[in-house]
């Protein structure tokens, strides 16, 4: 269990999340903001955000699921993170939240948003090529467990962390009887896969490619977080593109500090890790013809509206 803990300032501290698609560069920018001072990032604490939706069917949630004991729960444990840690900003990375703003919103009402978006057809190169190297078939069952149990250990920097993330991947007895005990299979219903679950995800996942699947789950998260934009004030939103953010770099940083009224520290610039500034467009080289009429039809719609391509030819070409 998490230690829980009450204070009299335990909303006086500033949450921030990182949504986006997965591989749109929430890990990316999350990394580079917990060099900042007084800034922790906390890198996808499912296991507190899902502690009372462990069996639920898909990643979306909506206000009405922040119940007076769920807010208390997660507050008590971000404030717990914040205390241990010594920030003032707590960040939260996690794509999964990009289903889930509402909630966010009624569990944090002065939460602030950064939306990183990249083009989808990278985004969906880069999810599908994660789930190929994640689910390498020659690996055997218990050694992909034992994968995710060393990546609880090490990720997460505190250590009640670590053993709360694990039990939750493992789950309860009544859980280990009724079979349903690792996470992962649990909420694939028994199937292999990775990332946010979308409304509807089943029958997809099942009649379409993984590829096609893959792209759905670009076009969901961001669709889902442009519709909730319009109901998040505008000074608690930020959107930045993944592109400008190799490309400018610092420029980015500036907005984002901005954003966060947190002072952009003089040195912080050389701080960063190599960014690789080319890293956009590998799709047109690793898609075969056949890929890209796939997955066209499915992104290009959410590409237009974007502003990423001004037509269809990109893939009606091939």
């Amino acid at each position: 269990m998490v230690e829980v803990i009450k204070t009299d300032d335990q909303k006086k501290f500033d949450v921030v999340f990182i949504v986006g698609s997965p591989r749109s560069g929430t890990t990316l920018l999350g990394n580079i903001l917990d060099l900042a001072p007084q800034i922790s990032c906390w890198i996808e604490p499912y296991f507190i955000m899902d502690h009372h939706f462990r069996h639920s069917s898909n990643d979306c949630r909506g206000a009405a699921a922040a119940s007076d004991e769920v807010k208390e729960y997660i507050l008590n444990a971000f404030d717990y993170y914040r205390s241990k840690c010594g920030c003032r900003i707590v960040v939260d990375k996690s794509p999964r939240n990009s289903l889930k703003i509402p909630f966010l919103r009624e569990v944090f009402p002065d939460a602030r948003f950064i939306h990183i978006l990249r083009d989808g057809r990278d985004a969906t190169l880069s999810i599908n090529t994660k789930w190929h190297r994640e689910f390498d078939k020659s690996e055997g069952y218990y050694h992909q467990k034992l994968k995710v149990f060393k990546m609880y250990l090490t990720r997460q920097p505190l250590f009640a962390h670590k053993i709360a993330s694990l039990l939750f991947e493992v789950g309860s007895f009544t859980d280990v009887l009724r079979g349903g005990s690792f996470l992962q299979k649990l909420r694939w219903n028994g199937r292999i896969g990775l990332g946010p679950r979308f409304e509807g995800w089943e029958y997809i996942f099942d009649t379409a490619s993984t590829l096609e699947f893959n792209a759905l789950q670009w076009v969901k998260c961001v669709e889902e977080i442009i519709k909730e934009k319009q109901n998040v004030e505008e000074s608690k939103f930020l959107e930045i593109r993944y592109e400008d953010f190799l490309k400018q770099t610092r420029k980015t940083l500036t907005r984002i500090f901005d954003f966060l009224e947190t002072p952009f520290p003089e040195d912080f610039i050389y701080r960063l890790p190599v960014i690789e500034n080319t890293n956009y467009g590998k799709w047109k080289k690793a898609f075969s013809d056949m890929e890209k009429n796939q997955i066209g039809p499915i992104l290009n719609p959410l590409l237009l509206q974007l502003g990423y391509v001004d037509s269809d030819s990109w893939y009606k070409m091939c």
